[in-house]
């Protein structure tokens, strides 16, 4: 009987240490940590591609995290955070707003409440603007009425919005120029060079406006410093700010001091993903 009793005693004991080894059910178990995120960067060959490239290289260098990169445009990007088919999101800071906020196309995709997300890093500015080929001619706005200019970017709406302001900025509306629709930057440049468009928009060191300088030369027409026209801009988007830019070997376009659209990129994360992975 005394031997029954200490067998019992030892059973209890080792079923003890089973269930605090082995705990049973989710909830005992603490938060998951992926091992690896999927950023959406826009299209390849675009500047926010090659920044989320380099981010994703920074984070697998530093972490033990793997990136996967997806060349992705934002509207398509960020319902994927609903899904959780995506963690990061490179994005300009006038979409990262709309896409809080739920306005324009956001508004459409979610009644107007806008995504649940968080902003993880504000990153370096960017100087963006109307680019021509330098041997069409075009140097200032009034030599830009009536020509072709890439205005719609379909699903890159941050593209579509800084037109409307640069053209704003310029003393223009979309219709003193006749507007051309294109789907990302290289693919706009590429109807530049073929002579399908006159200008296309976007930011200083894009891969692909090194096609063009070698092609044709590239030529930026820049904003003009006037506080009203400013004004203006801003209505659009209140975090745009003049962009000074200077010559240099990476400023495909820059032949002298100039203003250009200034804005910053940020990198997004849905709201579900766990401190201790955005902050790895």
């Amino acid at each position: 009987m005394r031997k029954r009793s200490i067998l019992n005693v030892i059973a209890c004991i080792c079923l003890g240490l089973m269930i605090v080894a082995f705990p049973f059910g989710r909830a005992h178990a603490g938060p998951e940590k992926p091992q690896s995120l999927r950023l959406a960067a826009n299209v390849v060959g675009s500047l926010m591609y090659a920044i989320g490239g380099g981010l994703a290289g920074v984070i697998e260098k530093n972490s033990s995290l793997k990136v996967e990169v997806l060349p992705q445009g934002n509207v398509v990007a960020y319902p994927m955070f609903t899904t959780r088919e995506c963690d990061l999101i490179i994005s300009a800071t006038d979409e990262a707003n709309m896409a809080y906020l739920g306005l324009v196309v956001y508004g459409k995709m979610t009644r107007g409440k806008g995504f649940d997300m968080r902003m993880l890093m504000v990153g370096n500015p960017l100087q963006a603007g109307l680019l021509v080929a330098k041997d069409s001619g075009i140097r200032t706005a009034e030599d830009l009425k009536g020509k072709k200019v890439t205005t719609d970017f379909g699903t890159l709406h941050a593209l579509t919005l800084g037109v409307r302001a640069y053209l704003i900025g310029l003393g223009l509306t979309q219709k003193d120029v006749i507007p051309v629709k294109t789907t990302n930057v290289p693919a706009a440049m590429r109807l530049v060079l073929e002579g399908k468009a006159d200008a296309c928009y976007g930011a200083i060191g894009v891969p692909a406006f090194r096609e063009l300088q070698a092609a044709r030369g590239a030529q930026y027409i820049g904003l003009p410093s006037d506080p009203q026209r400013w004004k203006g801009i801003r209505r659009v988007f209140h975090g745009y700010f003049p962009a000074k830019v200077k010559p240099s070997k990476v400023a495909v376009g820059v032949d002298k001091p100039m203003i250009l659209l200034g804005k910053n990129f940020t990198l997004i994360s849905r709201a579900g993903l766990s401190d201790e992975t955005a902050y790895t």
